[in-house]
């Protein structure tokens, strides 16, 4: 099978050839600015059509990406979902080559002469069907909104009508007061809030973990995804989606209330450490004021010190 040559052009709709073998001249040549670098491999793809969701990302070797080709007959396409044109795309995979995908003929895409910008924005693809046949499978019914992050990527807020929730997908770095802000304002809408955090955005789920205990982590896995379930000593059980439910409790994964109680011993340690620095203080100051000092203080409280004040962690429980 050979590749549809440059300038020619398929009905609106049509499949793209499966074609794997390429003559480079027929490429489409990079078109960044002047002194800008570009990359000329687009490795993304979806199969589900124009606008699909089931993206795909090529392997490095020929072999591999002649399995890919065949495993998606219909086709692959550069999807409206991560920003692209919706056109037909070629796979080529030459020997000796790195596999890529090309537009066909010449096609206008944000991505012809970008294409390294397709990856972070494709990558929110993978998560979203995922998580969305999961909620699917346990028979929820969901609103997917897309979250604009600074580095290119997509984040994913989705909320769960039937039991009042919401998730969030993280997949770039996230300021403290920014994760603050952002889950105040969902709490207010939803009863739970859960946040996936994806690998860039480990610094807000070390937040998370120290103030409730907990965290979680997420990673694609093949076609489906792993959830992290991290803990306030640093560690991190790895775990299938599918072995995560969402109740109307909250998001439950094995490890989960290990961890929160893990969390609650440590917190009622540190309080009680507290106060007994607090008694040995008061103690020590009595001491140096003297006999009969301080007496009228002590009387208040029974013979003992007043326990200090513990104001409220800064973030919700």
């Amino acid at each position: 099978m050979t590749c549809v040559p440059a300038g020619s052009r398929r009905p609106a709709g049509h499949a793209p050839d499966r074609a794997v073998l390429s003559d480079p001249r027929s490429s489409v040549a990079p078109s960044g600015r002047e002194g800008e670098r570009v990359s000329s491999d687009l490795r993304w793809a979806v199969t589900d059509g124009p606008a699909g969701t089931a993206a795909v990302a090529l392997p490095d070797d020929g072999p591999a990406a002649h399995l890919l080709d065949r495993a998606h007959g219909v086709g692959f396409w550069c999807s409206r979902q991560a920003g692209g044109c919706g056109g037909p795309l070629v796979l080529e995979a030459e020997d000796g080559v790195r596999p890529r995908f090309r537009h066909q003929g010449d096609t206008r895409c944000r991505y012809v002469g970008r294409e390294a910008d397709a990856g972070p924005r494709y990558d929110h693809l993978r998560y979203q069907r995922a998580l969305a046949a999961w909620l699917a499978g346990q028979g929820h019914h969901l609103r997917v909104q897309k979250v604009p992050q600074p580095d290119g990527r997509t984040g994913l807020h989705v909320v769960v009508d039937d039991v009042g929730q919401a998730i969030e997908v993280q997949l770039a770095p996230l300021p403290d007061t920014v994760w603050r802000r952002r889950d105040d304002r969902y709490r207010r809408q939803v009863r739970h809030v859960t946040w996936l955090y994806g690998p860039a955005a480990q610094s807000a789920g070390d937040t998370e973990a120290a103030v409730r205990g907990v965290a979680y982590s997420v990673r694609r896995h093949r076609t489906g995804l792993l959830v992290g379930v991290r803990d306030v000593d640093g560690g991190t059980r790895w775990v299938p989606l599918g072995a995560c439910r969402l109740t109307a409790d909250g998001f439950a994964a094995p490890g989960a209330t290990e961890a929160r109680a893990r969390h609650a011993e440590r917190a009622a340690g540190r309080q009680e450490a507290a106060r007994r620095a607090a008694r040995c203080a008061a103690r020590a100051a009595q001491q140096a004021l003297g006999p009969g000092r301080g007496r009228r203080g002590a009387s208040i409280t029974g013979g003992r010190p007043p326990a200090p004040d513990l104001h409220p962690l800064p973030f919700p429980r």
